[in-house]
């Protein structure tokens, strides 16, 4: 008998595969390369949500709406993750405590979101314990937890006003809230309002300096509405900002990663007189058009112009454009920041009050609105520093400034001779009143406040 054994397995060599040597510190590379790839795709969601806001359909606008809110919620959660995280790696015995208004506020928002003591102890780094002693602060009226420190000689509701003023507007610093509640018939000292809000001190808006003249021209005074005017542009980022991890380190300032925005204004008053929005940076014509568009609208022009020396205002149409208007160009400084600097704090106020507390939107209709109305409300509601507490259209139409009313009075013991926030008027009344305070919104805008003061 014959057995047959199998044929024995034939193992045959792997191919030759390329060896691809990784260079070195090839993790650096790796890092960098997601900070590209993170860049890249912000500016593709960019253009993409550009083409959704460009599109007549309301459904699309929505979703894309939707899904820019929804991106930055996640954004602000890490950041709130990434800072808690970092708190948290401190002992429990050496982190801050939370003041006492602070305390009620985390009990508020215990209130609003339906938290269990250990969700809210959770979320805001204590013991379930510390939160049980907060509840049984309120009960007991000890100074664990309470609404701010008490001030001298004012009542308790005007102290709630200014901080229920100051939680709903926190762009506004003590000399504005202070400005606001006078023009409304409140008067208070910034002093008094840093003292309610119980706050780290906000810095004070610094007066706005003059032009500072060139070598060879003379200062120019602005006397009268209308007689000086000063133009000026800015770049304002549809997102937080243009950095990229690659060079030149910046996006192309154009649309939709960013908008050109031409403001005009009177110097007399600190009035807006028009403004213009761009979507890249425009020509010279585009200036001269836009010019034309704003002294249309105001039937009127002025005596003298002032710029930066930007090509677009150093132009042979523009000054051939001026000529023909019989304005007088003048010029700011070269190279010195400040030479315009009317124009630039009014840009500045306009980045911080508007642009910086909204998602900047990128459709150009939309834009053009949100602009419209903030100087709107800049130059009907926003009281001025340099104008004495006045609003810019107060000064420029020669209407009665609203802060020159008599005050309302809230101290019972005050008296007409005593001193108060300046302008020093008399007391309408007898002290010691009690007041409604509405605040409303222009518009539904959270950052465009109205605030009224009546009698009860």
């Amino acid at each position: 008998m014959t057995t047959i054994l199998p044929e024995p397995h034939i193992i045959l060599d792997p191919p030759d595969v390329p060896h691809i040597p990784l260079p070195k510190d090839w993790t650096d590379y790796t890092l960098l390369a997601i900070l590209h790839v993170v860049a890249l795709a912000r500016i593709v969601i960019l253009n993409a949500s550009n083409w959704g806001e460009s599109k007549e359909c309301d459904g699309l606008r929505l979703r894309v709406e939707n899904d820019r809110l929804r991106s930055e919620v996640g954004l602000l959660q890490r950041e709130i993750e990434i800072k808690d995280a970092r708190f948290a790696r401190l002992d429990s015995k050496k982190r801050p405590h939370y003041r006492s208004c602070e305390r009620l506020e985390i009990l508020m928002i215990r209130a609003a979101r339906g938290l269990t003591n250990g969700q809210t102890a959770k979320r805001f780094q204590v013991t379930v314990q510390t939160i049980i002693n907060w509840l049984r602060g309120i009960d007991k009226d000890t100074p664990t937890v309470q609404m701010s420190e008490k001030p001298t000689r004012y009542p308790d509701f005007v102290r709630y006003i200014v901080q229920q003023f100051k939680s709903y507007c926190p762009m506004l610093g003590r000399f504005k809230i202070a400005d606001i509640l006078c023009r409304a018939g409140l008067y208070l000292s910034a002093s008094t309002v840093k003292r309610i809000i119980d706050e780290p001190p906000i810095s004070p808006l610094e007066p706005l300096s003059p032009l500072n003249p060139t070598p060879d021209m003379p200062t120019i005074q602005s006397w009268y509405p209308n007689h000086v005017w000063s133009v000026d542009m800015t770049v304002v980022p549809t997102t937080d900002g243009l950095w990229t991890p690659w060079s030149p380190n910046a996006l192309s300032q154009v649309h939709p990663y960013s908008w050109y925005v031409l403001v005009v204004i009177d110097h007399y008053s600190r009035r807006v007189m028009g403004f213009n929005v761009f979507e890249q940076s425009p020509t010279s014509l585009q200036i001269i058009s836009s010019m034309n568009r704003i002294y249309n609208d105001n039937a009127v022009k002025p005596k003298y112009l002032v710029s930066d020396q930007g090509t677009q205002f150093t132009s042979s149409e523009f000054r051939s454009w001026c000529s023909e208007n019989e304005i007088k160009q003048r010029f700011g400084a070269v190279g010195k920041h400040g030479s315009i600097a009317v124009t630039e704090r009014v840009i500045l106020t306009y980045k911080d009050g508007c642009t910086r507390q909204i998602l900047v939107p990128l459709s150009k209709n939309e834009m053009m609105n949100e602009t419209r109305l903030f100087f709107d409300w800049y130059n009907e509601y926003r009281p001025h520093m340099t104008l004495s507490g006045k609003t810019p259209n107060e000064v420029y139409f020669y209407r009665h400034a609203a802060n020159s009313k008599p005050r309302i009075e809230t101290r019972p013991l005050a008296k007409h001779k005593t001193p108060c926030a300046k302008p020093r008027m008399c007391i309408a009344g007898r002290a010691g009143a009690k007041i409604n305070v509405r605040l409303d919104f222009l518009e539904g805008r959270q950052h465009l406040p109205i605030i009224r003061v009546e009698r009860i």
